[in-house]
């Protein structure tokens, strides 16, 4: 083996190849390399400052998937866009009778009258502004009451459509 002296950097490789410190010895999984376990560092019972301090608990039970009725029953009242108000009758008369057609979330569009049921709502009365629904809220207490909704079919600035 032919070994070229470039001074003092060249007589340290000589000694640690001769040493063999440079030797590869096969090491099992699982071994911590580079961590000196005899430290001599004393935590006197202060936390870890790389530990996590957020810990993660198992919810008791696994959320609650509510399953939605077919048709217009199962359109909640947040994903109601009303597309158009329909007056059968005499016009101005006392029998007239408004039917509003109800957009859903997936772009079909219903045909509703009152007292029709929504998934969380019903339709309490059609005119021809829009359509005044009957929400079950449930409050702080965990009751539910009822709260009227209103959504006009040419909504005002600040109205969700």
């Amino acid at each position: 083996m032919s070994v070229v002296n470039t001074g003092v950097v060249g007589t340290v490789l000589w000694a640690c190849v001769s040493a063999g410190l440079w030797a590869q010895v096969p090491l099992p999984i699982g071994t911590r390399v580079g961590v000196n376990d005899v430290s001599g560092y004393d935590s006197q019972g202060r936390r870890d400052p790389f530990a996590s301090l957020v810990i993660e608990h198992p919810t008791a039970a696994p959320p609650v998937v509510v399953t939605r009725a077919a048709g217009l029953a199962g359109v909640a009242i947040a994903d109601v866009h009303i597309k158009g108000i329909i007056a059968s009758g005499p016009v101005g008369g006392s029998g007239q009778l408004f039917l509003a057609l109800i957009a859903g979330p997936a772009g079909v569009t219903y045909l509703a009258r009152p007292r029709d049921r929504l998934h969380d709502a019903v339709i309490r009365r059609i005119d021809r502004d829009g359509v005044v629904f009957l929400a079950q809220v449930a409050d702080e207490t965990g009751a539910t009451r009822g709260r009227e909704v209103r959504k006009t079919l040419r909504p005002s600035t600040g109205e969700s459509r």
